[in-house]
C-alpha cells in the first residue's frame, strides 16, 4: 500500500480538535467530530488493506488481527497501567472503583457498550471518566473482528456483489442513526450499528481509489480537496453537544474527509498543506496522543473545584503530546516493526487484556472494599460530620426509592419490567383527584412530596407517567394510556430542553390536554444551581468542605453559610438560559389559557422574607444532590415547605370542587 503522506496530515485535522474539545475550547465545539474523521480513515485503509489482499488471494484472518494487535494494544496498554496508577492516587471511592469497571470494557473491547449505559458523552461527568475515549476504539475492534469476515464471505460472488452488501449496510445504518439520534441518542453515538456507516464510506473511497479513474483536473481536485476541508471546519467550529450526531448532518465532516482521501492527491494545495512536516508528525503520533489525553484531563479535573484554567488544559494538550511522542517512538514503533512470534505476541496480549479484564472483574464483585484510593486527590476528602453524606450519586440514587416503594405496591396492567407506566394507578379511592405527574426525573421529585404529605395524600391520589416532553407529540400512545384516560388532572414537571423539543412540544400538548376536559398544571423548571467537580459537588458540598478548611464543625453555622449562598445564587438569575427560557413560555401559555395552573418549584424551595433557600438539615443531611432534583430527605423537607407556603392549594382546590361534586351528585 503507497504511503500517502496527506492521509497522517487528516488524522492530525481529526486528533487536535478532539483534544481541544475535551479541554473545554469553545471555539472547538464540534471538535469530538474527529472521532468520526477517524473512522473514514479507518474504514479507507482496512479496506484497502483487505481488498488489495483478497484479490491476489494472499488474505490470512490471522495475520491481519496480528496487524491490528500490534498497531492497538502495545499504547493502549502502557496508557491503561499509568491510568490505573493515577487513578488509584486521585480518584477515591466511587470513582476508583468505576474506573477500574471501565478497564474491563477496554480489555473486552466493549467500553462503547459499558459507556452507552452509563452515560451521556455530553455530559460535565463524563469528563471525569479517564477511559471515556476508548469507546471509539471498542467500535473500531468490532468493525476489524466483522467486517474482515464480512469481505470474505461475499468476496466469492464478486466486487460488484461486494459494493452492493456495503451499500445496503451504509443505507441502513445511516437510517438506523437517524432514526435513534432522536428516539436513543446514546445507542446512536456509542454503538456500531449506528457508526457503521462512517466506516462504509471509507470503505467506499477504498473501492473508488482502486477503481483506477482517470485523475480529474487538477483546478477540480483543488476545488474537491478544499471543499472536504471546509465541510470539517463547518463541523469543528459550527457543532455544539446540541447538534444530533451521528445523523444526516454528520455527512458533513465524514464527507469531507472523504473528498480529502480521494482528491487531495500531489499537487493540490490541500495536500501540500496536510502532508508539511508539523502536520504529518501530529498525524504520526495521533493514535497515542488521542489515548493520553482523555486520562491527564479527567485526572486534573477531580483535582479542580472547577473547570481547570485555560493555562493548565494548554500544560496538559503539551504533556499529552509529548507522552504520544515518547509512546510513538519508544513503544509503538518498535513493537509494529519488529518481528515478533506470533503466538508470543497474542500471549502476552492476551495476558496483558486478561489482567485487565479480572482486576475489573474483581473491583466489580467487591465494590465496598476501601482500596485506599485517592489520597493525594487534592479536593475530594471524605467529610465525617452528623448526617453529611458524602456520595450524590448514591443520593441521587436513593432519591427513587419512596416513588418505587408506592408505585411497586400497585397492580401491574400491563409490562412493568422497564418501568411503571402500566400500574393501576388509580383504581383505589374514586373520592380523591386522580393526579397524573407527567414528565422525567423532576416529575418523581414531585411525586415524592406528595408522599410524605398528609394533607395531599388525604385528597390526591398520584399517579406517573415518566417521558420526556419533546416526546408528547399528537400521535404519542400518552393519550391512549389508561392512567390518561383515568386521569382528573395532568401536571406536567420536568427539565425542559430545547434539544428534545421540549417546549416546541409543551403548547400543543397543553391545548391537546385541556381540549380533552383535564385541568392542567404547569410546574415552572427548577433554577439550576451550580455545581462543580464536574457535578459531583454541590454550592452545599462546597460550603462544607470550605468550612472544614476553616476548622468550622458547628453545622448550624454551615447550613447558614450554604442556605446564603444558594439565595445570593438565585437572586442573581445565573442559571441557564434555556431555565429562563422555558419559564418564560410557560408564563405566556398562562396568558394564552387562563384556566392553566402554574407553579413555581421555588416558592417552596425559597423564602424571600428570610431571604435563603434551603439546602440542608440541621443535622446536615443535603436537601440537593446536584442542581435541582431532590434528595430523599430533601423531599420530606419540602413537603412541609410546600404544605406550609399553600404551594398545592390550586391542586387541592380541584380536590374539592371533585369531593363536592360527587357528594351533590350522592344527594
Amino acid at each position: 500500500m503507497k504511503y500517502r503522506s496527506e492521509i497522517d496530515g487528516l488524522r492530525s485535522v481529526a486528533v487536535l480538535p478532539v483534544i481541544l474539545f475535551h479541554a473545554g475550547s469553545s471555539l472547538f465545539s464540534g471538535g469530538y467530530v474527529g472521532v468520526d474523521i477517524f473512522f473514514v480513515i479507518s474504514g479507507h485503509l482496512i479496506t484497502t488493506i483487505i481488498v488489495a489482499e483478497l484479490s491476489r488471494g494472499e488474505f490470512s484472518l490471522m495475520r491481519f488481527y496480528e496487524r491490528r494487535a500490534k498497531r492497538i494494544l502495545p499504547a493502549l496498554c502502557l496508557v491503561s497501567v499509568t491510568a490505573l496508577l493515577l487513578g488509584w492516587i486521585y480518584l477515591q471511592d466511587r470513582d476508583f472503583v468505576e474506573f477500574v469497571r471501565s478497564l474491563l470494557g477496554v480489555a473486552t473491547f466493549s467500553s462503547n457498550i459499558l459507556f452507552w449505559m452509563e452515560a451521556d458523552y455530553f455530559d460535565t461527568a463524563a469528563e471525569l471518566k479517564p477511559m471515556l475515549h476508548t469507546w471509539s476504539l471498542a467500535v473500531e475492534e468490532q468493525f476489524y473482528i466483522f467486517f474482515p469476515l464480512l469481505l470474505m464471505l461475499f468476496w466469492r460472488y464478486g466486487q460488484k456483489v461486494v459494493l452492493y452488501v456495503l451499500i445496503a449496510i451504509f443505507v441502513v445504518s445511516l437510517a438506523l442513526a437517524q432514526w435513534q439520534v432522536r428516539t436513543d441518542p446514546m445507542s446512536a453515538f456509542f454503538l456500531l450499528h449506528a457508526r457503521a456507516w462512517e466506516l462504509g464510506i471509507g470503505a467506499f473511497c477504498a473501492f473508488y481509489l482502486r477503481a483506477g479513474h482517470p485523475p480529474l483536473a487538477a483546478g477540480l481536485r483543488n476545488g474537491l480537496s478544499a471543499l472536504g476541508l471546509g465541510l470539517i471546519a463547518v463541523a469543528v467550529f459550527g457543532f455544539t453537544a446540541e447538534t444530533p450526531t451521528p445523523s444526516l448532518i454528520t455527512l458533513l465532516p465524514t464527507v469531507g474527509a472523504a473528498l480529502i482521501i480521494l482528491f487531495a492527491t500531489g499537487g493540490t494545495l490541500v495536500q501540500r498543506l496536510l502532508s508539511t512536516r508539523a502536520m504529518v508528525g501530529v498525524g504520526l503520533i495521533s493514535y497515542s496522543a488521542y489515548l493520553w489525553h482523555q486520562p491527564l484531563m479527567a485526572f486534573a479535573r477531580h483535582n479542580s473545584l472547577e473547570e481547570p484554567a485555560w493555562y493548565v488544559m494548554a500544560a496538559l494538550i503539551a504533556l499529552t503530546l509529548l507522552l504520544a511522542s515518547l509512546s510513538w517512538k519508544y513503544v509503538e514503533t518498535p513493537v509494529r516493526k519488529g518481528r515478533y512470534p506470533r503466538f508470543k505476541l497474542f500471549g502476552v496480549s492476551a495476558t496483558g487484556l486478561a489482567v485487565f479484564a479480572g482486576l475489573g472483574l474483581f473491583i466489580h464483585k467487591y465494590d465496598y472494599l476501601d482500596y485506599r484510593s485517592g489520597q493525594f486527590n487534592a479536593l475530594n476528602s471524605q467529610i465525617s460530620l452528623l448526617d453529611y453524606a458524602n456520595d450524590n450519586m448514591a443520593l441521587l440514587e436513593a432519591s427513587a426509592m419512596p416513588f418505587s416503594g408506592y408505585a411497586h405496591n400497585l397492580a401491574c396492567l400491563g409490562n412493568c419490567d422497564n418501568g411503571h407506566q402500566e400500574r393501576d394507578w388509580f383504581s383505589a379511592d374514586g373520592s380523591k383527584l386522580r393526579l397524573l405527574l407527567v414528565g422525567n426525573s423532576h416529575s418523581k421529585d414531585i411525586f415524592n412530596m406528595l408522599l410524605f404529605s398528609e394533607e395531599a395524600m388525604q385528597w390526591i391520589q398520584p399517579g406517573r407517567y415518566t417521558t420526556q416532553i419533546g416526546d408528547l407529540g399528537p400521535h404519542s400512545k400518552f393519550f391512549s394510556a389508561r392512567s390518561y384516560a383515568a386521569a382528573d388532572a395532568v401536571m406536567v414537571v420536568s427539565r425542559y430542553k430545547d434539544s428534545r423539543d421540549d417546549i416546541e412540544v409543551l403548547g400543543e400538548l397543553v391545548k391537546h390536554m385541556l381540549d380533552d376536559g383535564k385541568p392542567v398544571i404547569l410546574v415552572k423548571n427548577i433554577f439550576e444551581f451550580p455545581s462543580y467537580l464536574g457535578g459531583k459537588w454541590t454550592v452545599f458540598d462546597k460550603t462544607v468542605h470550605a468550612a472544614a478548611a476553616e476548622g468550622i464543625t458547628d453545622p448550624a453555622t454551615i447550613v447558614s453559610r450554604s442556605n446564603h449562598e444558594y439565595y445570593e445564587i438565585y437572586k442573581s438569575g445565573a442559571t441557564e438560559d434555556r431555565v429562563i427560557a422555558a419559564n418564560a413560555e410557560i408564563d405566556r401559555l398562562k396568558a394564552q389559557y387562563p384556566d392553566l395552573i402554574v407553579l413555581d418549584r421555588m416558592d417552596y424551595v425559597c423564602s424571600e422574607a428570610e431571604e435563603t433557600c434551603y439546602s440542608a438539615s440541621a443535622t446536615l443531611k443535603q436537601y440537593f444532590p446536584d442542581y435541582g432534583h431532590h434528595t430523599q430527605a430533601g423531599a420530606e423537607f419540602f413537603s412541609g415547605r410546600m404544605d406550609a407556603v399553600g404551594w398545592i392549594a390550586p391542586v387541592l382546590e380541584l380536590a374539592h370542587h371533585k369531593q363536592t361534586a360527587q357528594n351533590m351528585a350522592a344527594e
